[in-house]
């Protein structure tokens, strides 16, 4: 199964887009598990941590070439979700 998808990821950065959308899709699975738990500073911290992840993770993938274009932009865009339900979480508890 991992070969099928490595070979359908090859136009997107290959293994490295794959294993940057696993951590992506599960790092918010758990975010979306666990928010109503978390305190209101942690998750303004979280939206601060979750940008200084993506952004070196993005300028990697850049680096690589033109082929991984994907899979910098795949972090970011995981940025932006987490740090909108972040906010939507701290906003319902005003």
């Amino acid at each position: 199964m991992f070969q099928t998808l490595s070979a359908w990821s090859a136009a997107y950065g290959g293994a490295f887009f794959l294993w940057i959308a696993a951590f992506c899709v599960v790092s918010y699975l758990g975010l979306y598990g666990f928010k109503s738990r978390l305190s209101t500073p942690f998750l303004r911290r979280l939206i601060r941590v979750s940008a200084l992840i993506a952004l070196p993770i993005s300028w990697l993938a850049i680096q690589q070439g033109e082929s991984h274009f994907a899979a910098a932009m795949l972090p970011l865009a995981w940025c932006l979700v987490l740090g909108i339900t972040c906010s939507k979480e701290i906003a319902s508890r005003r």
